[in-house]
Order: C-alpha cells, then sequence, then structure tokens
C-alpha cells in the first residue's frame, strides 16, 4: 500500500501514463528504493524555468540531506546548491539534458542545516514506448568521507615528497655546518679577547639553530627522531615561544615565563618540539584578534595521585610545561573531546582533528598527563605532566672533555668524503694530541687499516661505497676495532657502532665520543 503523500502523488503521475501496471511496478520500485544507501531524486522533464519538479525521494535521500519528502516534492533541486556548487558542472548538466543524454559528475551539495556535502551522481533520462523523455532519475551518493581521506592521501604524499627532498639537503647542510660548529668551538677556547669571543659566540648560536632546523625539518617531514635522553626542558620552552614569536601575526604575544632552572626528564627533543609547537598553533587559531600565549616550565611535586582529563598522575616529581592562550577558549563537551583522532572545531581547510590525538600520544609515550582548563571566551590552558630526573652529581661535560683532550697519541683513522669536515677534525684532534689520517671512501681506508692498524676510525655512514652496518663490518673485518659513526639518523643506526654521532657534532661532542671509544679498548 501507497503510505506518504510523496508516494500517493508518485502513483497518481504514473496512473495516467501507463495504468494500473505502471502502479503495480512503481510500488515495487518504491519498495526496492526504500532499502539501497543511494538517494535517489525522480524529477519532471522539464529544463525551462521554473526547471524541473521532483515528483519523488526515497529514504536515503532524508537521511543524506535532512529533507523529508513532503518539504521537497514540487520544487526544484536547486536547492540543495549552495557557495562551492561548481558552476562549470551545473552548465555541463544543462547542456547534457537538454540533449537527451545520461549524465555523471561530482559536486557539493548543502544539507538542510547548511552543513555541505560531497556528491558522486548520475542523471538517467526516463523515456516512454515513443522514444519521449518523462522523467529525469539522478542517484548521488556521498562521498565526503572518500573525498577527505583523499585529501589526507595527497598530504602524505606531499609530505613525503618534502620528506625526500629534505633528506637530501640535509646531508648537504650538516657538511656545511659542521666545519663552522667545530671551528668555532676550537676558536673559543684558544683564549681570544672578548669581542671576538662575542663574535664567536652569535656564529656559534647561528650554526646550532641551523642544526636544530634540519633536524626539525626532517622530524616533521619524515618522522625521523632521535632517541630519548635526559634533557632539561626549560630551553625547549624558550626556543618554541622564540619561534612562535618570529611566525605568528605580530598581534599575539608570545613569551616564555622566566623561571629557574628545571629538573630533567627522559624526552625525545623532537617530539617535545612537535607538543609545544602544536599546542601554541592551536593556541594561535583560537585567539580572533589580538591577545597572548605564554609558555611556562616548572618543577612540581605531587604528593597524591590525581586523575587528569587525559592519564593519571601518581606520587612523584614532575616537570609541568604549560601553554596558556587568551583565546575563545572551549566549552566542557568540546573539551571531552578533543583528544579523540579526528575530532576538530577547525574548518576542513585548517585541521585534520590530528594535532592533540598525537599530543596525547606522545605524552603517554613518554610516561606524562595532560589537564585542560577552558570555558567560552576566557581562554585555554594545556598542562603537560612529564616525569622527573633529579640532577645526579657525575663528572662534567668539562671534565669528560679534559680527559678526552689528552689522546696519548693514538691514532685516528678519519673515513668522509667532505674535504673542510675532515680537515676540521684532523686540525682538532692533533691539537688534543691525537695522530691522524684521513681516507675519503672506503676502499682508501681499508688500505690504511692493514698497512697501519688505527685504533679508533670515525666514517661517515653516508659513504657512496657502503652504508651503515656494511661500513662497520667492511671497517673491523675480523678485530674489534672500534667504530664511530657520522651523519647516520639515530633510529637506523647499526647496533655493533661504538658510538654514533650526528653531523654536525660539536668539538666537545667528538671528544667526548672518542673517550669513550679509548675506555673501550682500555678493557
Amino acid at each position: 500500500m501507497v503510505g506518504s503523500s510523496s508516494e500517493r502523488k508518485s502513483v497518481q503521475v504514473l496512473e495516467g501514463v501507463s495504468g494500473r501496471h505502471a502502479v503495480n511496478q512503481l510500488r515495487l520500485a518504491q519498495q526496492a528504493l526504500a532499502q539501497i544507501r543511494e538517494s535517489v531524486v525522480i524529477t519532471e522533464p522539464n529544463i525551462e524555468e521554473p526547471g524541473p519538479a521532483i515528483v519523488y525521494v526515497n529514504e536515503a535521500f532524508t537521511r543524506m540531506t535532512g529533507y523529508r519528502a513532503e518539504e521537497v516534492i514540487g520544487r526544484n533541486p536547486r536547492f540543495l546548491q549552495g557557495p562551492k556548487t561548481t558552476r562549470r558542472t551545473l552548465d555541463r548538466l544543462r547542456r547534457q539534458l537538454e540533449k537527451g543524454e545520461a549524465f555523471e559528475g561530482d559536486d557539493i551539495n548543502y544539507r538542510k542545516d547548511g552543513s555541505e556535502f560531497h556528491i558522486d551522481w548520475y542523471i538517467e533520462p526516463l523515456r516512454d514506448e515513443s522514444g519521449n523523455i518523462r522523467y529525469f532519475v539522478a542517484v548521488q551518493r556521498d562521498v565526503s568521507e572518500k573525498r577527505r581521506l583523499e585529501k589526507q592521501l595527497l598530504q602524505a604524499q606531499r609530505l613525503e615528497g618534502i620528506g625526500l627532498l629534505a633528506s637530501g639537503m640535509a646531508h648537504d647542510l650538516n657538511n656545511i655546518l659542521a666545519p663552522i660548529t667545530m671551528g668555532t668551538d676550537a676558536l673559543l677556547q684558544h683564549g681570544a679577547d672578548a669581542q671576538t669571543r662575542s663574535l664567536l659566540g652569535m656564529m656559534q648560536q647561528s650554526a646550532r639553530r641551523g642544526v636544530e632546523l634540519v633536524r626539525q625539518v626532517l622530524s616533521f617531514a619524515r618522522g625521523i627522531t632521535g632517541r630519548s635522553h635526559s634533557a632539561p626542558l626549560r630551553h625547549v620552552v624558550e626556543e618554541v615561544a622564540r619561534m612562535a614569536r618570529s611566525t605568528f601575526p605580530k598581534s599575539i604575544t608570545v613569551r616564555a615565563d622566566e623561571v629557574g632552572e628545571t629538573w630533567n626528564a627522559e624526552v625525545d627533543p623532537t617530539q617535545l618540539y612537535q607538543i609545544l609547537l602544536n599546542l601554541c598553533v592551536n593556541a594561535r587559531d583560537a585567539i580572533v584578534t589580538t591577545g597572548a600565549i605564554t609558555l611556562t616550565a616548572r618543577n612540581v611535586t605531587i604528593e597524591n595521585p590525581v586523575d587528569l582529563v587525559q592519564g593519571r598522575l601518581e606520587v612523584g616529581n614532575y616537570v609541568l610545561l604549560r601553554v596558556h592562550d587568551t583565546g575563545s577558549g572551549m566549552p566542557p563537551e568540546v573539551v571531552a573531546k578533543i583528544f579523540d583522532p579526528f575530532f576538530t572545531t577547525k574548518s576542513e581547510e585548517k585541521g585534520t582533528g590530528l594535532g592533540l590525538a598525537t599530543v596525547a600520544l606522545i605524552a603517554r609515550n613518554h610516561r606524562g598527563a595532560i589537564d585542560v582548563q577552558s570555558a567560552p571566551d576566557e581562554g585555554t590552558t594545556f598542562s603537560i605532566y612529564l616525569p622527573a630526573i633529579r640532577p645526579e652529581r657525575s663528572a662534567s661535560a668539562s671534565g669528560a672533555r679534559t680527559i678526552a683532550q689528552d689522546g696519548g697519541g693514538r691514532l685516528i683513522l678519519i673515513v668522509d668524503a667532505e674535504a673542510a669536515l675532515t680537515e676540521m677534525m684532523r686540525e682538532t684532534l692533533v691539537s688534543a694530541s691525537y695522530r691522524v689520517s684521513t681516507a675519503a671512501n672506503l676502499s682508501e681506508a681499508q688500505e690504511l687499516i692493514a698497512q697501519s692498524r688505527p685504533d679508533i676510525v670515525i666514517a661517515d655512514g653516508a659513504l657512496p661505497d657502503a652504508g651503515g652496518e656494511g661500513i662497520v663490518r667492511a671497517l673491523r673485518g675480523e678485530s674489534d676495532l672500534p667504530v664511530i659513526l657520522i651523519n647516520t639518523p639515530e633510529n637506523a643506526a647499526p647496533e655493533d657502532a661504538t658510538a654514533v654521532l650526528q653531523k654536525p657534532f660539536t668539538l666537545e661532542n667528538l671528544l667526548i665520543a672518542l673517550h669513550g671509544a679509548g675506555e673501550t679498548i682500555a678493557r
């Protein structure tokens, strides 16, 4: 039995054409159409103004658009169009329907609540026995999720391309920066006057900022991260604040609270940068015109366990990282969902809903917890708690460097194709009482090892004639020769390397690595 008014109108239309047989077929078709997921719209064939009127829609149309059948019967389907509906597609649709041809395309339509959705659709003319067009049947599929996933895939492919480009550039940039960092370190140790030391200090700071920039580009573009190690967090907060100040609109004030030294925490510095930058970007987007973002790092002792928005704080010492903004804030129902993957309050062009989910994941991986305080028009505060490591009394880096300065006449073989870096390392090590020989490739190095066995080998991990574990095996042969690899990402370093140094490294890093290798020889 035909129940709704739209069904009755549809039956009446066809009764005048095909009689009782058409009515029975329509009832059967309606039962079938009610079960399918695609939206089906049947219209009159009139193309001229006021255009074709809808005579039938199925239940999937209501689920897709929010419009009930009785709201749309007799209306022109143009009410589904909106600002982003493509004029070119509509013009092609009209041309093909005027010719009596089928149409297929994709576009953006709008629901009853004003929200947009992507559709794939096709329209077929229905003809009578004489070949005259009696109706147009449009079938639409909501492909919004498909389009979103395609966009994410394209974004991932772009990032992969950027990563490949960045990886190639990083090798050359590191080779350029390495002699600068080592050279300024060496000159600063030679008792220069105050003005010269100031200039060298600025050069050293700029070179190290270049080093960190290369590492951050590689991290964000390709996901390359370093190993976690004990590090003070206050310096990371200050660096992120400087970066935000230089890139955010001048109408937003960014500052880092001046606090004393913080405890150390076992962290991957690159991922820590990612957390803070993500929170700062969210804070920037929450500020409509003018406002302020404040970053804080301080020590906190928890005396009683407490549950937070993300995670639980047990009794113990923590380093608290806090990002506060004076932006629009969030109601409680939004705060409850912000860490869910793909949940976002931003437009499709500005966010994917993965930023805070990534922040929560990194915090969990560091055994940390997150708290959030926010209210509409009152700003937002994110608090990240990371387990602290109290500083222990140990030999200072300068003490280790003093020990390393006495090379004791050990013979060091440097294997690197970059002449400037090789020469800088040679001069540095000679001044630290080491003997040095050099090779530009693996085959030269093997010849030198056979002629005069070195005590330690320092080799570029990106030599063109070998790579990673292949270099270590080729240099050692059957011996236990200590091998220090440089320019190899830490997450890909071979386990049998004595030590790994990332280009560009400091003079102190190099000497301490050699000191450690020397202790291996002594044992």
